[in-house]
């Protein structure tokens, strides 16, 4: 399992006619092919700013991002984003919904049709895939945005806070759920979330940031020495209560250190 993505000493600043609002200082972390990542920290410390300047839409204000060894703008490779909506088209079925990003991109074919119903199929939607959004549960409804993005086949995912939409309840089968397709799928991802316990159960890593400007002040490996490891199972794991205990102090000690 080698390195997929690093971040190399990266900072942002917005700009607008108020001034200058540094969100990110010095933030350097890598991560490697097939890992999950979670990212937690403060409101407002940059996390989303963090996403959208792995996912190209921002350019730092210094440092670099490099994917294999390549800068981020040349590297040929494909990002997948899910946000906090799972944006499907109201007027578009499941079928269409998830189809949506391959004709976009000109990339649907008839042959794509075999992948798309396997993936439907797999993941409990094919009885569902000429159904509305507004027949669908909120599960349902990522599932169905997670397949649309891993359509594209990215190298990278990113989840920008996916399951805050839901109910708890939900949000813990959605957690499942996803977690489960994406380590089925053998993807890389990097999620960010406010919910510590939501970090430390899905993740192999999780990365803590500062508050504003959010540089990375710890970083936790997660192992547990349950079997069958899925993020519901794991919040009962001995090791869960220590690692949240961690991850709880360092955000409150640099919380008070503003």
């Amino acid at each position: 399992m080698g390195e997929l993505l690093k971040i190399d000493h990266i900072s942002y600043t917005y700009h607008s006619l108020e001034g200058e609002t540094p969100a990110l200082l010095d933030v350097s972390f890598n991560v490697m092919d097939g890992e999950f990542i979670s990212i937690v920290g403060p409101s407002g410390c940059g996390k989303s700013t963090l996403l959208s300047l792995i996912a190209g839409l921002l350019t730092p204000s210094s440092g670099f991002i490099y994917i294999n060894g390549k800068d981020i703008k040349s590297s040929g490779k494909n990002i997948g984003y899910m946000l906090q909506k799972d944006h499907l088209l109201d007027w578009r079925n499941t079928l269409k919904n998830v189809t949506l990003g391959l004709e976009i991109q000109h990339k649907l074919t008839e042959n794509s049709y075999i992948q798309i119903n396997d993936l439907l199929n797999t993941y409990g939607l094919i009885t569902f895939k000429n159904s509305y959004p507004s027949e669908l549960s909120g599960g349902m409804r990522q599932r169905a945005a997670l397949i649309r993005t891993l359509l594209l086949e990215p190298d990278i995912l990113l989840l920008d806070e996916p399951f805050s939409a839901l109910d708890y309840q939900t949000r813990l089968e959605v957690a499942d759920d996803i977690w489960g397709i994406i380590r089925k799928e053998k993807k890389t991802a990097i999620l960010i979330t406010h919910d510590i316990s939501e970090a430390i159960s899905m993740a192999d890593r999780v990365i803590v940031l500062s508050s504003r400007p959010g540089t990375v002040v710890k970083t936790f490996d997660i192992n547990f020495t349950i079997e069958n490891r899925t993020p519901f199972a794991t919040r009962s794991a001995p090791e869960f209560r220590d690692y949240f205990n961690q991850i709880w102090k360092e955000l409150n000690h640099h919380e008070q250190e503003k």
